[in-house]
C-alpha cells in the first residue's frame, strides 16, 4: 500500500484505533452486564413459613397418688399405710383398671416432733430463740421430744385407659368416705406414637412452605428455584382447643385431646 494511501494517514488511523477501542468496551459492558444480572437473579430469594397440623389423641395416662398415715411409732404407721394401700388398689381393680397397671412406689417418712415451749419474756428481756429439729438431748431447754411418725405411700397407675383412669381421678376422693386418706395428684396424658408421626408431620410442613413459595411466585411473574436453606424446629404438641401454635418442642401433658404444629421456614432462589 503506497505511503499517500487515504488509509495510511495519520487521523484516519487514529480514527480506526478509536472506533476499534469503543466497540471493545461496548461488547465488554454487554457482557459484564449480563453477568450481572445473572448474578443478581441468581441472588434473589423468596422465604416462606409452612405448616402442618393433626389433631391426636393422647394413647397413654399416668396417674399418681398417694395414702398418709402417722402414729406413734414406725411400726404402727407402716401396719395403716398397708392397710390403705390395699383398700386403694382394691378400689381401682374394682373400677376396671388391670391390677398389673398398678405399681407402688417408694415409702417417704417423717419423724414428727413435740411443739416447741412457748418462752416466757418479761419486760426488757431480749428475746428467746426458738429451738428447731435436730437439737442434741443434752440439753433440756432445747430438746423436742419425738412424738410419732409420718408415713407417705405414693401409688402409680400407668394405663392405656385413658377415660377411665381420668374419670378415676377426679372420682377417687370416695376413698376419703371410706376412712383412706387418699390425695390424687394430676394424670399426664401422653402420645406414644410421636416419633414417627414428628417426621411426617416435618414433611408436610415442608410441602406446604414449596406450595406457598410457588403461588407468590406465579403472583410475581417468577418460579421458583433451587432450596437455598430450610429451618425445622421439633414440632410441638399443644391442648386441641387452645389458640397456642408452638414450633419450638413443647409436650403439653395436660389434656387428652391435642394437636400436634410442625413448622417449616424455607428459603427458594427465583428466577
Amino acid at each position: 500500500m503506497r505511503e499517500d494511501h487515504p488509509l495510511q494517514t495519520p487521523w484516519v488511523r487514529s480514527f480506526l484505533m478509536a472506533a476499534v477501542i469503543a466497540v471493545g468496551l461496548i461488547c465488554c459492558c454487554v457482557v459484564l452486564s449480563r453477568a450481572f444480572v445473572r448474578v443478581r437473579t441468581a441472588d434473589e430469594m423468596i422465604r416462606v413459613m409452612g405448616s402442618a397440623r393433626k389433631p391426636i389423641r393422647s394413647d397413654l395416662v399416668i396417674w399418681t397418688g398417694s395414702v398418709t398415715r402417722a402414729a406413734p411409732t414406725a411400726a404402727q404407721a407402716f401396719r395403716q399405710l398397708q392397710i390403705d394401700t390395699q383398700k386403694v388398689t382394691a378400689y381401682l381393680v374394682k373400677n376396671g383398671v388391670a391390677k398389673t397397671e398398678i405399681s407402688p412406689l417408694s415409702i417417704n417418712s417423717r419423724t414428727l416432733h413435740a411443739p416447741p415451749p412457748r418462752p416466757v419474756q418479761g419486760p426488757g428481756m431480749p428475746p428467746m430463740v426458738m429451738p428447731g429439729d435436730g437439737e442434741e438431748p443434752g440439753n433440756s431447754a432445747t430438746y423436742r421430744k419425738v412424738v410419732g411418725f409420718e408415713l407417705s405411700q405414693g401409688i402409680e397407675v400407668k394405663s392405656s385407659q385413658v377415660d377411665l383412669v381420668d374419670r378415676l381421678s377426679r372420682q377417687s376422693t370416695e376413698l376419703i368416705g371410706q376412712g383412706v386418706p387418699f390425695q390424687s395428684e394430676t394424670p399426664m396424658f401422653l402420645y406414644t406414637k410421636l416419633s414417627e408421626l414428628k417426621v411426617t408431620m416435618q414433611s408436610e410442613a415442608a410441602k406446604d412452605a414449596r406450595a406457598r413459595a410457588d403461588q407468590i411466585a406465579r403472583s410475581s411473574g417468577c418460579r421458583v428455584g433451587k432450596l437455598r436453606f430450610a429451618r425445622m424446629n421439633v414440632p410441638g404438641i399443644t391442648p386441641l382447643y387452645s389458640a397456642q401454635d408452638s414450633d419450638g418442642g413443647v409436650d403439653d401433658t395436660t389434656s387428652i385431646d391435642k394437636k400436634i404444629t410442625a413448622i417449616v421456614v424455607a428459603g427458594y432462589s427465583i428466577r
